[in-house]
């Protein structure tokens, strides 16, 4: 039951980072009430329950019947599942702390090529409770600071970013992320060639190749 609750309350988190990369910077995520996007419907509870709703509804609104996407209950899934993990000590708060602030970036990134600088920042402040400041954090803070004088191909929010991994990651670990992530941008971008898409999001590919880097390291230490 206790895991169940704290499942629970992970998902709500879930939907209320949804709402905000939904919202935010272009409106209120007070004001107005949720409502459907196509018609204009004002949601109640019972449209609102993280997860079971969308299941219930079979994704579609139950006012005008339109599709809706699917990555409001993969987001309020994944932070259910870390909420988990995280009562369980499965990992530790650090680690939570900055798969948390990566949806968040994940999801601004997908949705409008930007970097939330502001979430960057309360993330930052967060993890400097509760790990050690390291030198990759300063190197990736620096070379942020660079891009914005100079034509480094990464953009500075993905230097910036680096820098929350680096709590967590040493310097071998950073190197393993950054090249996972950039072997995965380019067959990425070598599938989407043909849409001449130009510009493709990378911090997606940052995070899924933290995320890699962490688990091959732990592998790494059983082995060892």
């Amino acid at each position: 039951m206790t895991i169940f609750f704290i499942f629970t309350v992970g998902t709500v988190w879930g939907s209320f980072f949804g709402l905000v990369i939904d919202r935010f910077p272009d409106t209120s995520i007070i004001r107005p009430r949720s409502h459907c996007g196509q018609c204009g419907q004002t949601l109640i509870w019972r449209d609102l329950i993280p997860i079971v709703s969308q299941f219930i509804s079979q994704a579609k609104c139950r006012y005008c019947g339109v599709k809706l996407t699917h990555w409001y209950s993969i987001l309020e899934w994944l932070c259910g599942c870390l909420f988990v993990i995280g009562w369980l000590e499965k990992v530790d708060l650090t680690f939570c702390l900055i798969c948390l602030a990566s949806f968040l970036m994940v999801g601004f990134d997908l949705k409008n090529h930007a970097f939330p600088l502001w979430i960057w920042t309360i993330s930052f402040l967060l993890l400097s409770f509760t790990s050690p400041y390291k030198s990759p954090i300063f190197f990736c803070i620096l070379l942020a600071i660079l891009k914005e004088f100079s034509s480094l191909k990464m953009g500075s929010g993905d230097w910036l970013y680096l820098a929350l991994v680096s709590f967590s990651a040493d310097f071998f670990q950073l190197t393993l992320c950054l090249f996972l992530a950039s072997l995965g941008g380019l067959l990425y971008y070598a599938l989407k060639i043909k849409q001449k898409k130009t510009e493709i999001p990378f911090l997606p590919f940052l995070f899924i190749g933290y995320l890699c880097s962490m688990r091959m390291m732990t592998i790494f230490s059983i082995l060892d």
